[in-house]
């Protein structure tokens, strides 16, 4: 044995690499050995998805109500997608019927696909979106799926669909001739300046994006009473060369249908787009008041409100505007729409400028959102300079976010040809997000089965997600098919796909180089350390941790007891000890999620009915399982997560005590904290213990004064551990052959001062006695913090 103590060592957090799941700052799950006891420095976090649904409020405070909520929904929705989508889509089909089919389609696998949003929003309440449910869901590979998630945000998460709307509608009301330049560089122009105005003036741009919000909802609803007016009166109008325009047949409505697996599957995307709005929401949580309330709410009322404005507007273009002056207009067919109705001079000018408003106030909508993505990606520290770009300052807005976002908006603006740019923004942002649809989903069901503890407020109806699932596949093999009627002289047909292949793979390789190859030749770990920037905005920050964990070490001969046949002589209060026959349901530990959902509610029990508790909290778990030949081992950090042959106590006093406002909200915390508090470590072999067994001294034996506070300091906080001084005084015991139907207590802080043990020092061994083909050692370690709220005396 030894009387040092490796502040790394798997106790308090060396493997944390090992086996923790994706952390960060959006999820705050219970830590990790990685997790090492908080000192005064170091900020307090609460908020365990585990065990509750406790929504994470943003530094900038809860400003969206259900009105600002509906907007930043609906107001997403209705913009391109019901002023110059359906013209697109009558475009490719080549008929109403399908055009219309396709749209309540759409509208079908959107409600499914809504309700996968709308159980993971209510289950994990955080801003991020799928960000947030796809780390939850897929920790393994570590940091794939965070990876992932920043490419496809960061590449595709862009504005420039509704920019270009906005350009070119402002080109048709003022005559201007529609050259590439200045269409590009008037939607430019609108990207700027609503940059500008979310970034310095963060309420003001609420404000503005509202009051456009209710203006294109206006505006939508005074289209459709047009058509109808339209439809039942039948006026007269005349075109600009005065001939009379009536109304077309509503006879063949499939006729001219292309029915191409590939044009379906392009147009669908259309579709999506134009829905994309309703998950809005998910990406701004922490932002909302009563998130989850309004989520559900705001969700479903959206979806009603655009399909039924949908599927009214298209009828309205189809009753008024020739089917082949649709097909011609491209993403002008609302504009033709005013101008038949209300002629050349109020419906080409005044209505159409509206539309144009109504696109810029998309783009309001959809940068506020997404820059809030942006900085969630930045403060998990999955961007460079993720410091800067993660902070509300100077403004007190995410100007970092919306730089993110900028950036490649007027990229994807500028380079493709402008005669094609708005339908390839369409179609490449929507294939990547059928891989994002396919996983959450199947992530979905693979949580009701692994996480039946979870609770959700929502539960979406299986039938649907598994169909949402098949027609994922569908999707993502369609755009291969070529199509019927191929452009000539347009892009290759599937060019879409293979840029969202091709960006899928591309943040695939960027995750191997930094986190496995990288890592692997530099000798080192990547490692989440928590810190809070100076407006109090947590983040997590990724550095790298050296793959070496040799300390000077002390050893020194001592006699242990063998207490087998006395177990009931030793106490926790009278020794800081004590075993307890107890036979588990779970029996291998293997699967961490398993383990939590099987193996932790019964060690609640076991304490409760040991120690007469009230509440308990588990806060982390180990296993260890050593490989037999520790100096053959590749990974050094898989052989640590076997014994630790060190003496030592895993919290000091003080830092015992900070584990109480680290995991749980301050004000049930500070509640708890006036009763008696005690830290207990439940120690159960996984096989019947051999090798290695685990001694535990006496607490009598060891005096305050041989107590060693380390401090464990880190760049952006600060734990502490208590090592132990060696005196011949001290008592030592173990239980030899311990079998997985008994635990061990081993009480590591008690807040009583009455003269009852307080804590234990413990350690592994190595038995002289062990022959070389013992196996080795299996066991796991939970540790808890156990409350007496009415033990206050």
């Amino acid at each position: 044995m030894t009387a040092s103590h490796d502040e790394d060592s798997p106790l308090l957090g060396a493997d944390a690499t090992d086996r923790a799941s994706i952390r960060s700052s959006s999820i705050l799950k219970p830590p990790t050995e990685s997790d090492e006891e908080d000192g005064p420095s170091s900020p307090p976090e609460f908020g365990n998805i585990e065990d509750d649904v406790l929504p994470e409020e943003s530094v900038l405070g809860r400003n969206i109500d259900w009105k600002s909520a509906y907007i930043i929904a609906i107001s997403r929705v209705i913009g391109s997608g019901i002023f110059a989508v359906p013209g697109v889509i009558l475009t490719s089909v080549g008929s109403i019927g399908l055009s219309l089919l396709l749209w309540i389609l759409g509208a079908v696998v959107v409600a499914c696909g809504l309700a996968v949003s709308l159980e993971y929003g209510c289950m994990l309440p955080r801003s991020g979106g799928d960000k947030v449910y796809l780390e939850f869901t897929y920790p393994w590979p570590r940091y794939f799926a965070s990876t992932m998630v920043a490419v496809q945000a960061v590449l595709l998460g862009f504005t420039a669909s509704n920019c270009i709307i906005f350009s070119q509608y402002i080109h048709f009301v003022f005559d201007a001739e529609p050259r590439d330049f200045t269409k590009k560089s008037l939607a430019v122009a609108l990207l700027t300046v609503i940059t500008i105005i979310h970034g310095v003036w963060y309420r003001a741009g609420i404000r503005i994006q509202n009051f456009l919000g209710w203006i294109k909802v206006g505006l939508v609803v005074f289209m459709v009473f047009a058509a109808l007016y339209v439809v039942i009166f039948r006026p007269e109008q005349k075109d600009l060369e005065d001939k009379p325009v009536g109304l077309k047949s509503w006879e063949g409505l499939w006729e001219g249908s292309d029915w191409n697996l590939g044009t379906i599957a392009t147009s669908l995307f259309k579709v999506f787009y134009s829905y994309a709005g309703l998950s809005n929401l998910n990406n701004v949580m922490n932002e909302v008041k009563d998130p989850v309330r309004t989520l559900r709410s705001v969700s479903l009322t959206a979806l009603v409100t655009a399909w039924f404005l949908y599927m009214l507007a298209n009828l309205a273009y189809f009753a008024v505007v020739p089917i082949e002056d649709i097909k011609r207009s491209g993403q002008l067919v609302s504009a033709l729409f005013f101008e038949r109705v209300f002629g050349p001079n109020i419906g080409k000018r005044f209505l159409p400028l509206a539309v144009a408003l109504s696109a810029g106030g998309n783009v309001m909508v959809v940068t506020f959102a997404l820059a809030r993505l942006n900085q969630e990606i930045a403060r998990a520290g999955f961007l460079p300079f993720s410091r800067l770009l993660s902070s509300s300052k100077p403004f007190n807005a995410p100007l970092g976010g919306l730089i993110v976002h900028y950036i490649p908006s007027v990229l994807v603006i500028v380079l493709p040809p402008s005669s094609e740019v708005y339908s390839f923004i369409l179609e490449v942002e929507g294939y990547p997000g059928q891989v994002f649809a396919l996983a959450t989903s199947i992530g979905l069901i693979w949580l009701r089965y692994k996480r039946p503890d979870l609770k959700r407020p929502f539960k979406a109806w299986i039938p649907a997600v598994i169909f949402r699932i098949l027609l994922c596949f569908a999707l993502l093999a369609a755009p291969f098919f070529p199509p019927s009627h191929p452009k000539p002289g347009g892009l290759f047909y599937a060019t879409y796909a293979i840029v969202g292949v091709g960006i899928l793979l591309f943040g695939a390789l960027y995750w191997l180089v930094w986190t496995v190859i990288l890592p692997r030749l530099g000798g080192y770990k990547l490692e989440e350390k928590q810190d809070v920037l100076d407006d109090g905005t947590a983040i997590t920050i990724l550095t790298h941790r050296p793959e070496t964990y040799e300390r000077p070490v002390v050893s020194h001969p001592v006699h242990i007891t063998d207490v087998r046949g006395r177990e009931s002589e030793f106490t926790l209060d009278g020794n800081g000890f004590q075993y307890v026959p107890h036979v588990a349901q779970e029996k291998d530990f293997l699967d961490d999620e398993h383990i939590k959902a099987v193996y932790y509610p019964e060690t609640e029990q076991l304490l409760k009915d040991v120690t007469g508790a009230s509440k308990i909290f588990i806060f982390d778990h180990t296993i260890r399982r050593e490989p037999a030949d520790k100096r053959a081992a590749a990974d050094r950090s898989k052989a640590l997560r076997g014994p630790v042959n060190r003496v030592h106590i895993d919290q000091t006093y003080s830092a015992a005590l900070s584990r109480v406002p680290h995991h749980l909200p301050a004000e049930e915390a500070s509640e708890l904290l006036k009763g008696r508090v005690q830290i207990i470590n439940v120690w159960r072999p996984i096989k019947t213990v051999l090798r290695d067994p685990l001694a535990i001294a006496d607490a009598a034996s060891v005096s305050e004064d041989e107590l060693v506070p380390i401090p464990l300091i880190y760049p952006n906080r600060r734990g502490e551990t208590f090592a132990v001084r060696y005196a011949p005084g001290h008592k030592w015991y173990y239980k030899s052959g311990l079998t997985p139907q008994e635990v061990l207590l081993i009480k590591c802080f008690d807040s009583k001062t009455d003269g009852r043990a307080r804590r234990v020092p413990h350690t592994a061994f190595s038995d002289p006695r062990t022959g070389p083909d013992v196996p080795a050692r299996e066991s796991i370690e939970v540790r808890a913090l156990v409350f007496h709220p009415d033990d206050r005396d």
